[in-house]
């Protein structure tokens, strides 16, 4: 005789059998998924980029972009012109400037299905620094519109993250509270948008310090790269390809990227790094490297550059600054330096 409690005991055992038997996906919310391993971590992406300038791109030739396509390059940073040529206003960026943008992700991914590109923001910088506290909103609005246009599927695939077009923090900093400099502020309140709305990565390519105030430069630099998650990748423009008086700053980029932490030239670390933040170094090189030109004493810092950043190639983002005729410097200088 079957008893109410045996029936209870039989529904018990076969939902308890059956359900482990059941196939599980994505969709069971009760699916646990254990790691690999449990110290495995994530790398973060190797970037092997180059900056595209608003200028540059204008005058590409459908073989340019082809050539660009064929290169080792995998990241893209398109650098829009300062916020004034866009009119400094949501519909300047939307009518002005997402036009181009989307023309370039266009012209990279029809011909390089694998491209990572990173949407640069209307330029601020020293001339114009004090637009940064009413820059949020139209910025981001610019970013949102070029994200609806391009697609999700493109926006998914294809775009690295956002690019920072701000070379330096411009004004004084209370290094109590750094968020009281406007542009420290709106970068911060920019990389929250990028992460939680848009969903990407947000780039920063800051020039190492020069010139009589170079340690203050550098200190901001630091409390931005290492105290703040504002940034996943800070890449450093060593600055001394264009000036020769400054060779300490390749030891000093070359010290923060061995470190993951921005440091001065005697390779102490400006503040303890505390975030996540990705350090990496910039290549620079202008026409006078690019053949048929070979300016001595430009090759030899371009040659300095390719010693100190060479053993960062496989490890950390690495971005070339380029001038000249487009495939001569890839063909010449920045294919070289990746492949090799």
């Amino acid at each position: 005789m079957i008893t109410g409690k045996s029936i209870l005991q039989i529904f018990v055992y076969l939902l308890l059998f059956t359900g482990c038997g059941k196939s599980s996906d994505a969709t069971d919310d009760y699916v646990i998924i254990l790691p690999d391993s449990e110290t495995e971590e994530t790398p973060a992406a190797i970037i092997r980029g180059m900056c595209i300038f608003a200028g540059q791109a204008d005058s590409f030739t459908a073989e340019d972009w082809q050539a660009i396509a064929d290169s080792p390059v995998t990241d893209f940073i398109i650098i829009p012109k300062e916020a004034a040529e866009y009119g400094a206003s949501e519909t300047g960026y939307k009518t002005k400037l997402a036009p181009f943008m989307i023309n370039v992700i266009n012209q990279l991914v029809s011909r390089k299905a694998t491209s990572k590109i990173w949407i640069g923001t209307p330029g601020i910088s020293s001339l114009n620094y004090t637009i940064a506290s009413s820059s949020l909103e139209p910025i981001y609005k610019y970013l949102s519109y070029v994200r609806d246009q391009v697609g999700s599927a493109t926006w998914s695939k294809n775009i690295g993250g956002v690019y920072m077009n701000q070379e330096a923090v411009y004004g004084s900093m209370n290094y109590n509270d750094i968020f009281e400099n406007s542009c420290v502020k709106l970068m911060r309140d920019l990389s929250d948008r990028v992460h939680n709305s848009l969903k990407t990565k947000f780039l920063w390519i800051p020039y190492y310090g020069y010139g009589t105030n170079a340690a203050d430069i550098i200190k901001k630099i630091g409390y931005v790269a290492n105290k703040t998650d504002i940034f996943d990748y800070v890449v450093i423009q060593p600055h001394y390809y264009f000036d020769e008086t400054v060779p300490k700053n390749l030891t000093g980029v070359q010290y923060s990227v061995r470190k993951q932490s921005v440091c001065y030239r005697d390779g102490n670390a400006v503040v303890n790094k505390t975030s996540n933040t990705v350090i990496g170094p910039e290549m620079e090189l202008s026409w006078k490297v690019v053949p048929p030109n070979n300016y001595p004493d430009c090759v030899n810092r371009y040659n300095e550059y390719v010693s100190s950043f060479s053993e960062f190639k496989n490890e950390k983002p690495i971005i070339f600054y380029w001038d000249g005729t487009v495939q001569n410097a890839l063909i010449n200088r920045i294919n070289p330096f990746f492949k090799e």
